[in-house]
């Protein structure tokens, strides 16, 4: 079926009556078979890379991996691949599939291979120190990571993600390479040092003197020469011995790219301060540098972060996240993306009929549960950056600051500020029946009664990290194992009998009740060095038979977790979300373009909010994605949804 338009008349009016919002007119959607045009990056392009399959692939500061039709100038696909700035990228040399390098960039590297084309994750390791370099062999057999802290070059099986062997480097490496039988490797040392080494014994086999601090590397000419950029220009090494064969100031600082392996030409891209300049040069054979073309890059396109050749073209990647092909006439043309800034969706929770979100620019709205029924979206103001939902209305709250008391909002539309006396920001909320939970940053726990607005019980427990209702008598609390502390404590808010729940956990990060009553916790557990987060099905009456449902590396502690249609989803180290299913074992929720970050059980939907600010509702047995709203900033939205197994976009207004 073609790409067409048609107006969409509802005949059902949406008034957003829920606690007195009003909604607008009914107002016309109109849709389309297909998937909307993808957003471009958000912050700096850090990597571009041809697959040779006609297409472009380009990653940067905002974790995201886009694809491109170069030919055509436009983008094909965009989705997220890292929760870090992507540092860099390698593709597979005949799949489709991508190493990827990201760095919190404090310290922590995570390495990734994914298969861009089905959007599956084959693995991740994490790495704590720096890694500088990544590349797949030569037959993409390994995938090669270089350690510039250990100096240390580590190979790990492309498809399993095994270690298989580390090589003493003797230095950091900014460059390797393996040759085509994948039985030797070629590094660049910044300290000047070239190497050769025999991959099956992992000895140095030659070891070369070479021109320090080059950037930019790049072999070409059948591995027979290495060209960079030095503090003296433009540099071609020949590769067998280090030596350098040719040097010119026509380069000073920019980019080198191959136009084939085998070939003796490469392109040079000069980045000055007031302009940049195309060149495509030849390694003739006499030994000269000759130029087969040039041409100065247009001066419009933002400061220049990365480059690639797509083809003929040359693209280039720039610090505000765009893309653009540079033209031999000197003219540059923009990649296209949908170019709307996306109002990014931040919290929500779900009340009645409605879903009831908070937008990171400060802005709340209602969408309807059955996203069939959207056709307008009212906002308004908000000074809240919190959400929590249950039987006596809304609480709006602050996480960040102590100026906004929390609010309760009632089915009438009434706000009625609920006055804690509380001298610090909130860390967590909870509702039951009539009755409110609030957890300060102190550790200071009040319940509320909702009805009368008095203070219930009071109670300080030392490094709480997040409280929860069990029931109406009793609370549950997770809190940070020291000073003799168990990571969670029960407590009943009627007697004051605390009753401590013994775990082998260095911290209790999160709780969660579910609709069916089970207690979840998510604890931090530390030994030999490796810090793990698990997540736990809590057994509060012999805290012993306490199951762990599964664990990932690291100390994630903003865990999403839900229990939606019995089942229980939850996000695992910050690559996905995953549901439990009968058998307990997990399966992976599929995901629209960004990660999944909260959790929402909506009965019949299981809702989440991705990294890319939007709102996605899935089936909870199957956990099948079925629309995707986006809003923007220009007051309008998009929401794809599947209808008789199609996907169709829809768009409307927004409007405060």
């Amino acid at each position: 079926m073609g790409i067409f338009f048609i107006l969409y008349a509802a005949k059902i009016k949406i008034g957003l009556i829920l606690f007195g919002l009003v909604g607008g007119s009914c107002l016309s959607a109109q849709y389309q078979t297909g998937f909307a045009l993808p957003g471009g990056h958000r912050g700096a392009v850090n990597v571009l890379i041809d697959d040779d399959r006609g297409r472009l692939l380009s990653a940067g500061a905002d974790g995201f991996l886009e694809i491109w039709d170069a030919r055509r100038g436009v983008a094909l696909e965009r989705f997220q691949v890292s929760l870090q700035s992507i540092q860099g990228m390698t593709a597979h040399p005949r799949l489709s599939q991508i190493g990827v390098l990201g760095s919190d960039e404090i310290g922590i590297y995570h390495v990734s291979i994914w298969d861009y084309e089905t959007k599956e994750r084959r693995f991740t390791l994490t790495f704590r120190d720096t890694i500088s370099y990544i590349t797949y062999s030569a037959g993409g057999t390994y995938l090669i990571a270089v350690r510039s802290g250990r100096a240390s070059a580590v190979f790990i099986h492309a498809e399993t993600g095994e270690i298989l062997q580390t090589l003493d480097t003797a230095g950091p490496a900014s460059f390797a390479a393996t040759g085509k039988s994948e039985r030797t490797m070629i590094t660049y040392l910044p300290s000047g040092t070239l190497s050769y080494w025999d991959l099956n014994t992992g000895q140095e086999i030659r070891r070369f003197a070479a021109p320090p601090r080059i950037s930019s590397p790049i072999l070409f000419g059948n591995n027979r020469f290495l060209g960079g950029i030095d503090a003296n220009g433009l540099v071609i090494l020949d590769a067998t011995s280090g030596a350098a064969l040719i040097r010119d100031r026509i380069i000073t600082q920019g980019f080198l790219l191959p136009v084939r392996p085998e070939s003796s030409e490469f392109i040079g891209l000069e980045v000055g301060a007031y302009g940049s300049m195309f060149y495509h040069f030849v390694l003739t054979g006499a030994g000269k540098l000759g130029l087969k073309t040039s041409w100065m890059v247009s001066g419009e396109i933002p400061a220049i972060t990365s480059a690639a050749l797509a083809g003929d073209a040359l693209v280039l990647g720039t610090a505000d996240g765009t893309l653009w092909l540079g033209m031999k006439d000197g003219s540059a043309r923009r990649l296209q993306t949908e170019t709307k800034t996306q109002r990014f969706v931040a919290e929500a929770a779900v009340s009645g009929d409605n879903l009831v979100f908070l937008t990171r620019n400060r802005a709340l709205g209602f969408v309807p549960l059955d996203y069939w029924n959207l056709e307008y979206i009212r906002l308004e103001p908000a000074s809240y950056t919190q959400i929590t939902a249950g039987r006596e209305g809304l609480i709006l709250w602050q996480d960040e600051h102590i100026r906004s008391v929390p609010t309760l909002r009632v089915p009438s539309g009434e706000d009625i500020p609920i006055n804690l006396g509380l001298r610090f920001p909130l860390r967590s909320v909870a509702m039951q029946d009539d009755q409110a939970l609030f957890l300060d940053a102190l550790g200071n726990i009040r319940v509320i009664s909702l009805k009368t607005h008095t203070s219930v019980f009071s109670f300080s427990s030392m490094a709480a990290l997040d409280a929860v209702f069990l029931n109406r008598d009793n609370i549950l609390i997770s809190r940070g194992a020291v000073s003799g502390n168990t990571p969670f404590l029960m407590v009943n808010i009627s007697t004051g009998e605390t009753v401590p729940l013994a775990y082998p956990a260095s911290a209790g990060a999160r709780v969660y009740v579910g609709p069916s009553g089970i207690p979840y916790g998510v604890a931090i557990e530390q030994g030999e060095g490796v810090v793990k987060t698990a997540v736990l099905r809590l057994n509060l009456t012999n805290p012993v038979l306490t199951a762990k449902l599964f664990e990932c590396e690291g100390e994630d502690t903003a865990f999403g977790l839900a229990e939606s249609g019995g089942r229980l989803t939850a996000t695992l180290g910050g690559y996905g979300a995953f549901f439990y299913d009968e058998a307990g074992a997990p399966k992976p929720l599929e995901r629209g373009p960004g990660f999944p970050l909260r959790l929402i059980n909506a009965g019949r939907y299981l809702i989440t909010l991705d990294a890319e600010g939007s709102i996605a509702w899935h089936d909870p047995g199957t956990g099948k994605l079925l629309a995707l709203l986006r809003l923007y900033d220009d007051d309008t939205w998009l929401l794809q949804a599947v209808y008789d197994r199609q996907w169709m976009v829809f768009t409307g207004n927004t409007g405060y």
